[in-house]
C-alpha cells in the first residue's frame, strides 16, 4: 500500500475521532458514545496492519481534543488512558497471538484502574444518582465494570474483524 493513501486513512480516522470526542464534550448525550465511536475510529488504520498509522492517529486525536474540548478534560482523559489505546492492545494481542485467557485479564485490569481513577479524580464523569448506588459505588463499578468490559471487548474484537473485511472489500 502507498504511504500517502495510509496517511490520508489515518487522516480521515483522526478527523473523525476528533468529532466525535468534541461532540461527547459539548453534546452531553454523547458524552459515552463520542468516546465508543472515537474508539472504533482508531481501528480503521490497524485494518491496514500498520502499527505506526494506528500510533500516529492516536497521538495526533488526542493532542486534537485537548485543543477543541474546551476544558472537559475527562474525555480527553478517557479516550488517553483507555479507549484510544485499546483498538492498538487488541491488534498487539491478536498480532502476536497471545491467548485470550492471558490478554483479557490484563485488558480487564487496565479498564478497571482507568474506572477507578476516573472515578476518584473525576466523580461527575462516573455519578451514581441514587444514595444506595453512591454507598456501593466501588463494588458496583469493579463488578459492574468487569462485566461490561467482557462485552465490550467482545463486541470491540469483532467490529475490529468486520472492519478489516469492509475495508478490504472497499479496496481503500
Amino acid at each position: 500500500m502507498k504511504k500517502s493513501k495510509l496517511i490520508a486513512l489515518s487522516a480521515v480516522s483522526t478527523a473523525f475521532a476528533t468529532i466525535f470526542l468534541v461532540m461527547g464534550a459539548y453534546i452531553s448525550v454523547f458524552e459515552y458514545s463520542g468516546i465508543f465511536m472515537a474508539s472504533l475510529c482508531m481501528m480503521i488504520p490497524l485494518t491496514k496492519k500498520s502499527v505506526w498509522a494506528g500510533l500516529m492517529t492516536y497521538i495526533a486525536t488526542a493532542l486534537l481534543c485537548l485543543l477543541f474540548i474546551g476544558g472537559r478534560w475527562v474525555i480527553a482523559i478517557t479516550f488517553a488512558m483507555f479507549f484510544g489505546l485499546h483498538p492498538l492492545a487488541n491488534y498487539f494481542f491478536e498480532n502476536k497471538k497471545i491467548k485470550w485467557v492471558i490478554a483479557l485479564p490484563i485488558k480487564e485490569v487496565w479498564f478497571l484502574g482507568t474506572l477507578l481513577f476516573l472515578y476518584f479524580f473525576f466523580q461527575e464523569f462516573v455519578a451514581f444518582e441514587f444514595e444506595w448506588a453512591q454507598k456501593y459505588a466501588l463494588p458496583i463499578l469493579l463488578i459492574g465494570g468487569g462485566l461490561l468490559f467482557i462485552a465490550y471487548d467482545f463486541i470491540m474484537i469483532r467490529f475490529q474483524r468486520y472492519l478489516d473485511i469492509i475495508v478490504k472489500k472497499l479496496k481503500l
